[in-house]
């Protein structure tokens, strides 16, 4: 079983790879929103993302904006494309909403930016030039400051399950702020990803290629444990096994994300209490959020001792 979420810092040192965060492409930031703060989470401003022009001139529009919910040890990101403004992310994010609506975002984070570059474009993964993502944020005391990300983006056929990327936190103690951390639904920390996909075997391959780190398992279910954070791979037949009553509407799909909790009761009588469907029991200790009640994608909560997805 590899360690607890909330065993490792927040960002990586040396070659450590983490789970750094998983995002949601939605049509309507103002419907998720109200679907995430009713989950106890607490979300950061909307803020239009931009880039860094790299010939030195004003920061350039992404073309999509977000919001965030912070934990203990990553993050979870909703994203939406930006009225009028047309550039390939948003493009891409459309296209992504019309497959569903749901997760379509996975991003690690490294602490050598170079070293990731250099190993992705080794294991044929065509990494575009890395971008430097500036956004404005307000501090606890209404000080404004600027994060920053060192951000590995590679062309969208590379890895057909969504944007999958890599990162280095440039700003961390910016990001991960003490007031915007979760509290009410007892949630600590991004503890794994699982997706649908026709072949496991493959998909597995190939994000062992891009992570650097080894699968393991069996044709219709497999798994990848990094140094924080746990990808696991399975069929349509084993998701269903996995996470009974969960609807598939397409593959490759990014199925559900796993959230490690100090006690899962807390966020089980959350729902309870603000009439929040969740999923069928699965009878491993886990409270599985519906779907249609986190903005298309299952939040599967587990607690102290276990992890999830589970061991192959």
């Amino acid at each position: 079983m590899p360690p607890k979420a909330t065993d490792r810092p927040q960002t990586p040192s040396g070659d450590q790879i983490f789970l750094d965060h998983v995002g949601w492409f939605v049509p309507d930031m103002e419907a998720a929103g109200r679907q995430f703060e009713a989950l106890g989470f607490v979300l950061t401003p909307f803020v239009a993302q931009k880039n860094a022009d790299p010939r030195g001139g004003p920061p350039v529009s992404a073309g999509t904006g977000n919001r965030c919910a912070m934990l203990r040890r990553g993050y979870l990101e909703i994203l939406a494309a930006t009225e009028g403004v047309d550039t390939p992310l948003a493009r891409q994010l459309n296209a992504a909403v019309a497959r569903y609506t749901g997760l379509h975002l996975i991003a690690f984070t490294v602490d050598d930016a170079e070293s990731a570059h250099a190993r992705l474009e080794a294991g044929g993964f065509r990494p575009q030039l890395p971008v430097h993502l500036r956004r404005p944020l307000a501090l606890a005391d209404g000080e404004q400051a600027e994060v920053a990300f060192t951000v590995l983006r590679v062309p969208p056929d590379a890895m057909e399950e969504g944007r999958v990327q890599m990162l280095r936190q440039e700003t961390p103690g910016l990001v991960w702020q003490d007031h915007l951390l979760a509290r009410d639904n007892g949630i600590v920390a991004l503890g794994g990803v699982l997706l649908c996909v026709d072949d496991p075997i493959e998909a597995s391959d190939r994000f062992a290629r891009f992570t650097g780190r080894a699968a393991q398992g069996r044709a219709g279910y497999r798994v990848i444990d990094l140094d924080r954070g746990r990808l696991g791979f399975a069929t349509a037949k084993t998701c269903g096994v996995l996470a009974p009553g969960l609807t598939i509407p397409a593959t490759p799909f990014i199925a559900a994300v796993a959230l490690q909790a100090e006690n899962p009761g807390v966020i089980k009588e959350l729902c309870a209490a603000r009439d929040i469907r969740l999923l069928d029991d699965a009878g491993d200790g886990t409270v599985r959020i519906d779907p249609a009640a986190a903005a298309g994608a299952a939040m599967v909560v587990f607690g102290p001792g276990t992890v999830w997805p589970p061991d192959a």
